[in-house]
This record gives C-alpha cells, sequence and structure tokens, in this order.
C-alpha cells in the first residue's frame, strides 16, 4: 500500500533523507514515522524508556547511557518531561490553605567576584533571588506553585491566590503585610508572626509548605548550579513529584505519558 502524504493524501512520493519523504503534488516534506511529540525524533517505546529513567531521579546523561538516544535529544527529552509537569498543576483549593513564598538562588559567598562586587543583596524580601510562591491545600494535601521574575507584588500575588483557591477560603500565612489585604477580597484569613517568635496557635501555622520548601531546595541544591529561567521547570518537577507521591511507579510512568500526548503540538515530524 502506498503511503500518502498527510497533508494532501495524495499517494505517490519519494525518498529524500532519513525516513523523510516528499510528495510529488504538493511538495511538502513528511516523515513515515509518526513521533508522539513533534519537534523531538523519539519513538514511542524510546518515550517509555526514558520516562522509566527519568522517574528514578535520573538525569538525562543517564537517558544517554542506558538507551539509544543521543545525548541532545536527552536533554531535550528531560526538558520536555519538566515542561509537561509545570502544566500539570492542582485544580483550584477550596481550603483550608496555607501559602507562603520563598526565595531560590546560590549563596552570595559562592558568587562570582563581580557579582558580589557590583551587586547587593539583601536576606528575605529584598534579596535578588528567584521568588517561588507556594500554596498547600489541607483537604487534599496537594501543592500549587508559581515563579515570580521580579519581586512580589500585591496585584500579582491577588491574582495568582484568586485563579488558585475559591472565594470565601480560610487562608493561613506569615505576617507578611502584603498578604493582610486577602480578607477584603474575600478570604478568611488568619497568620502567625514569626518575628514574634510565633510559629502555631491551634490550626493557624504554614509548617506544611515550609517544610516543602525545605525538601524543594534540598532536592534543587543536589542538582547543582542552573539557569535561572530555567529554575521553574526543575521545580515544578519536585513539585509534581510530591503531589504524585501516593501513586505507584507504574501510575506514575502512565500519567507522565499521558501529559507529554497531551502536551505535544501535534502532527508528523
Amino acid at each position: 500500500m502506498p503511503t500518502r502524504c498527510p497533508f494532501c493524501l495524495y499517494f505517490r512520493s519519494w525518498i529524500i533523507r532519513r525516513n523523510k519523504r516528499k510528495c510529488k503534488k504538493c511538495k511538502h516534506e513528511f516523515s513515515i514515522n509518526d513521533y508522539p511529540v513533534k519537534g523531538i525524533r523519539s519513538t514511542d517505546k524510546e518515550w517509555r524508556e526514558s520516562i522509566h529513567i527519568f522517574l528514578r531521579e535520573r538525569a538525562s546523561e543517564r537517558i544517554y547511557q542506558e538507551t539509544n538516544i543521543g545525548r541532545s535529544r536527552a536533554i531535550r527529552m528531560t526538558h520536555f518531561f519538566r515542561v509537561c509537569m509545570l502544566m500539570d498543576m492542582p485544580e483550584k483549593f477550596i481550603g483550608p490553605v496555607e501559602i507562603d513564598e520563598t526565595y531560590i538562588g546560590g549563596q552570595r559567598k559562592n558568587k562570582k567576584l563581580h557579582i558580589r562586587r557590583f551587586t547587593k543583596s539583601k536576606r528575605g524580601h529584598g534579596t535578588t533571588k528567584l521568588a517561588v510562591v507556594g500554596i498547600f491545600d489541607r483537604l487534599t494535601k496537594q501543592i500549587y506553585m508559581e515563579t515570580i521574575i521580579h519581586k512580589p507584588k500585591a496585584y500579582y500575588m491577588f491574582s495568582v491566590i484568586r485563579n488558585q483557591i475559591q472565594i470565601g477560603a480560610q487562608v493561613y500565612s506569615d505576617a507578611f503585610k502584603l498578604y493582610r489585604g486577602l480578607g477584603k477580597i474575600g478570604y478568611l484569613h488568619k497568620y502567625v508572626d514569626h518575628d514574634d517568635g510565633e510559629y502555631v496557635r491551634g490550626e493557624i501555622h504554614t509548617n506544611n509548605i515550609e517544610g516543602f520548601w525545605g525538601i524543594l531546595k534540598r532536592k534543587l541544591g543536589c542538582i547543582g548550579g542552573m539557569r535561572r529561567d530555567r529554575i521553574k521547570y526543575f521545580a515544578a518537577e519536585m513539585v509534581w513529584r510530591f503531589n504524585n507521591r501516593k501513586l505507584s511507579f507504574s501510575e506514575q510512568e502512565e500519567k507522565l505519558y499521558g501529559l507529554i500526548l497531551k502536551c505535544k503540538i501535534g502532527g508528523k515530524s
């Protein structure tokens, strides 16, 4: 049976290179292999093998060593995994929730000399590190995370909260002044003041989300240095692993495989 062109369905074409064919009628080039993800020439079997290795917390180098996948393609595949994980954030929370922010970046003493000499950075909210806001839902035991390129601003933080937390929900936070306006936009807000040594007052605390920050920073520290614009993808991987921690390993594999099929751009490559 002749191979038909996926663009015009004409049945005559010729081979040009690497399983690529060119249609005689519309002159479009197409591949006779149907790859799950457009732009990455990996078969279904290679994706499943890579998912199995990746979920064992192995890097792209291990995928390159254990499979027939090239190093550059393995790097692109692992990045695509993290992109899909970033898109797989939980549904809107109904509360009660804990909200907190943290800052990710290397220690100042480990930065290059020209950065330490000409860049001033404070601790806490005055730092130049990348800001990350996290929301922990006590009902579903899941976390929503979003990175903030610039310093946290009230209008941006409130938009994140509105999109992820249902109006009227109980929200617990620390004494950061930015959260003081949550009661005015329809939330039941209570907080503890860490500066006064108060960390728990009955049900009012942020221990769950702060505990996750410790896990996140330890994991990122093991990975090592990374570009600032890629931190959100590595952080999203940690969030996805945490949210799916109750699934078995095989169930996590199937879920991640389903994500890459949903995230595909479409068509043949």
